[in-house]
């Protein structure tokens, strides 16, 4: 039995290694047939022109009233009838090729930007040409290379400004001893000086601040603690240099009836966000993304837990210069409930003179009553009924600013139609509210106005998403005249990218205005840039 076992093993054994014979002989045979080969993946591209750009420098030169300007290129006369020239997307009138030139009249409207030679669907990218104008970055300012989001810029008398937003560095200057968290103060030109202490800073973002006569500041935004310290609720006050304004105060002890804790001497916030404080008849205005008011009752705390009451409250509040809500504004004594808020978030806000705030973003019904869009809150924190906004804005507003040397505001979003008015993203009101239809915009191509700013010269500053205005390239950034039409001389940077949140207007050394421009901003006429970037404008 065992016997007849192995002999069957030993057959199966060479069965097995025939059968392997036959299948490598089958696999060889196979190898030898002809077998497809399988489509070149490239075929049928277009061969190469022998095109080439040779130099990054280019010859200028001013030829009876027109700019003609000369690139070094090879290889394009065998194609001097197909060739088409574009200097930032705009195309060149070409008046000139050789074997290794091509003269071409500089076209009206261009920009700084790439230069593009096109040669049967075939695209050539050659230097970039830098165009000259009235508008250029102003190189005394300092550049910032840590990633930086700046919301607010607040000058001082001094000179010194203090920029706030969202950052854990500046001029990547911050160190594990002297962090710098979404604070600082600077100079003139944007340089860290002295004169802070503001410790380890904010661990929120400061969205919002203002600089009270005592020279203290209230900031407001997402923070909760100041320099470790606790106590805030999303709104604190500063000492003069830029440190938390605190207190001692009495706590309940863990192992005997009294403690101590010291905490932000502001007593008094809110639950979620600020966008914006403002400061009135000795009174703080809060606007925001919170539905409820916030106060800490220490007496019955603890060092580790602090008791909060809450007060509800739609986005909107107003304080005591210590923090007290002042429950006869936006709030119903009588209901003991707030008043209701808007349906849909507000992107911007803004306080008049007479202590009246605008209210703009996406929503349609505010306190009940229909407001699309844009809203005026008179003193008592209910909505005034005079403000003639009419059907307001048939999309979303995004920020609004006001000039007080012109008097005008500024209203920049989405919408189409503002109250009748037909206009594409940008409409200039009067002092009363009414609509100032000398702004009469042009047509607007691959995006929308997100902000604009009327300068003291009347000239507008335009930030958006988009590409052409008037069918002329102007990528993301352009100057108006009050009128609507572009600057003539004004609109020579090149690309801009970014969320502008502030414009701080002032002057250089020679007299010529000068716009420092906060945001979350990383491309300015062409160039790298975080936060800010301030430019200079020449009459």
């Amino acid at each position: 039995m065992l016997r007849n076992r192995q002999v069957f093993g030993k057959n199966a054994g060479l069965a097995t290694w025939i059968a392997c014979l036959l299948l490598l002989a089958l696999s060889i045979s196979s190898c030898k047939k002809e077998s497809p080969i399988s489509e070149d993946p490239y075929a049928g591209g277009k061969e190469t022109l022998g095109i080439k750009f040779l130099s990054d420098v280019s010859d200028t030169e001013e030829v009876n009233g027109a700019t003609q300007i000369t690139f070094e290129v090879n290889g394009l006369m065998p194609f001097k009838d197909k060739v088409k020239f574009y200097i930032n997307d705009t195309e060149a009138t070409i008046t000139k090729i050789t074997d290794k030139t091509i003269t071409v009249l500089f076209p009206v409207g261009a920009s700084t930007g790439g230069t593009t030679l096109v040669v049967d669907d075939q695209i050539f990218f050659g230097p970039a040409f830098r165009v000259e104008g009235k508008v250029e970055t102003d190189a005394t300012f300092a550049a910032n290379t840590s990633n930086t989001v700046i919301r607010q810029i607040l000058p001082l008398p001094n000179g010194n400004l203090v920029m706030v937003g969202s950052f854990d560095n500046y001029m990547a200057a911050a160190t594990v001893k002297k962090p710098i968290n979404n604070i600082v103060l600077t100079n003139a030109n944007g340089f860290i000086t002295s004169g802070f202490s503001t410790g380890k800073g904010a661990n929120g973002a400061i969205s919002s601040i203002f600089r009270l006569a005592t020279g203290q500041f209230i900031v407001g935004g997402s923070l909760t603690k100041y320099n470790d310290r606790d106590g805030i609720s999303s709104i604190t006050r500063l000492n003069t240099n830029g440190s938390l304004d605190s207190s001692r105060v009495e706590v309940v002890g863990t192992s005997s009836d009294h403690s101590y804790d010291t905490v932000a001497t502001f007593n008094g916030g809110v639950l979620g966000l600020v966008n914006k404080v403002f400061n009135y008849n000795n009174s703080i205005y809060v606007v925001g993304s919170f539905n409820n008011y916030a106060e800490y009752f220490y007496e019955r705390s603890t060092r580790d837990n602090k008791v909060v009451g809450y007060t509800k409250l739609n986005g909107l509040l107003k304080m005591s210069m210590e923090g007290k809500m002042d429950s006869s504004y936006n709030f119903n004594k009588t209901a003991n409930l707030p008043y209701a808020g808007g349906n849909g978030p507000i992107s911007d806000a803004l306080m008049q003179s007479d202590g009246k705030i605008i209210l703009v973003g996406s929503f349609t019904n505010y306190q009940g009553l229909s407001s699309n869009r844009i809203v005026r809150i008179g003193t008592n924190g209910l909505v005034d009924p005079t403000y003639p906004s009419g059907t307001g804005a048939d999309d979303a507003i995004n920020a609004i600013t006001y000039s007080a040397t012109s008097g005008k505001y500024l209203v920049a979003g989405a919408f189409s139609n503002y109250n009748g008015f037909a206009t594409k993203g940008l409409v200039m009101l009067n002092a009363d509210g009414t609509v100032d239809k000398s702004l009469v915009l042009k047509s607007i191509e691959g995006g929308s106005i997100s902000k604009a700013y009327q300068l003291k010269s009347g000239k507008i500053l335009v930030f958006g998403s988009f590409k052409k205005y008037d069918g002329i390239v102007r990528q993301g950034f352009m100057i108006l005249n009050p009128s609507g039409s572009l600057a003539a001389g004004y609109n020579n940077t090149g690309k801009f990218q970014g969320i502008v949140n502030d414009v701080y207007e002032s002057v250089d050394i020679f007299g010529n205005p000068t716009a420092l421009i906060a945001g979350a901003i990383s491309l300015f006429d062409n160039q790298q840039v975080s936060g800010a970037v301030r430019i200079s404008i020449k009459p």
